[in-house]
């Protein structure tokens, strides 16, 4: 298995900066040194290369349109040249609205037979409206399941291949997606509990993840564009991004929503990172061999 690392450095879909920085900051806390360590062999392809000029502004209904759709469009090429046989991607940063460039890109690849698992404190699935501004990053699952024709071109994704895991509580709009509540994970254990998700998923299946920081209880990732009160520990997140990416038939991980400027010291990124080189260890087998 080759992972192959792609930065995303915007924040088009929030409201303050801090993700677009994130790229620069997991590369200068050792990303590919502590893969080495874990005797994963990563190439490094640099970062999403941006227009010049991305708007900002506050007009309803979507925060700073169109520049998520700008760079949805530029990450759908780029991200499907990332997906492929022997090789795992990495797509790092900004915010959480890049799951729908890069979840464009999955499908084009792989056809029908694409699922998403998304990692996340909340259900990104915030429905457009005149009357208020919403950042892209709190849409997501709804422009991929809602805003195609109009906001986007038809993405072709389904609520049933979707899940999301972790979320603080349960959401009035789901989308129709399979949610597992925080509580749910924590009572069960997210180890145990995601295999149950997976084993739900055919087994000649192709999983994108979604790792959004969030997921994690602020004493456990400070950084975090919007540190919670709630969440889970650095613990339990190692057992669930393990489980889950230990599974062969996942191909992917977006990590989004790590904001650098919270992160003063550098010492959030390294252990973002460290926890990263962990859990993609996960994938090799007890003989050393891949998994894939």
């Amino acid at each position: 298995m080759n992972v192959t690392i792609t930065g995303i450095p915007i924040y088009s879909g929030a409201y303050v900066s801090g993700t677009e920085l994130a790229p620069a900051a997991l590369r200068a806390a050792g990303l590919m040194t502590v893969l080495q360590e874990q005797g994963i062999p990563a190439t490094d392809r640099g970062d999403l290369v941006l227009p010049a000029y991305l708007p900002r502004h506050n007009v309803p209904p979507v925060r700073n349109w169109p520049a998520p759709r700008m760079v949805w469009d530029l990450l759908r090429e780029e991200a499907r040249g990332c997906f492929g046989r022997d090789q795992f991607s990495l797509f790092l940063g900004g915010d959480c609205s890049v799951i729908v460039g890069t979840a464009q890109a999955f499908r084009d690849v792989y056809g029908d037979k694409v699922y998403l698992l998304v990692l996340d404190g909340h259900v990104d699935a915030r429905v457009p409206s005149a009357s208020r501004c919403v950042g892209a990053a709190g849409m997501g699952l709804w422009f991929l399941l809602q805003g195609g024709g109009v906001w986007i071109e038809e993405t072709g994704w389904t609520a049933d291949r979707i899940a999301v895991l972790g979320c603080q509580q349960m959401p009035d709009e789901t989308l129709g997606v399979e949610i597992v509540t925080l509580d749910q994970l924590c009572e069960r254990g997210p180890g145990p509990l995601a295999a149950d998700v997976l084993q739900a998923i055919p087994s000649d299946a192709h999983i994108l993840v979604h790792f959004d920081v969030d997921v994690m209880h602020k004493e456990a990732m400070a950084a975090a564009y919007s540190p919670s009160e709630t969440g889970l520990s650095l613990a339990q997140t190692e057992e669930l991004l393990s489980t889950v990416l230990a599974d062969p038939r996942v191909v992917g991980v977006n990590v989004t929503e790590f904001s650098a400027l919270r992160d003063v010291t550098g010492e959030q990124a390294s252990r973002l990172v460290r926890l990263l080189g962990r859990a993609l260890a996960a994938r090799k087998t007890p003989s050393g061999s891949d998994t894939i």
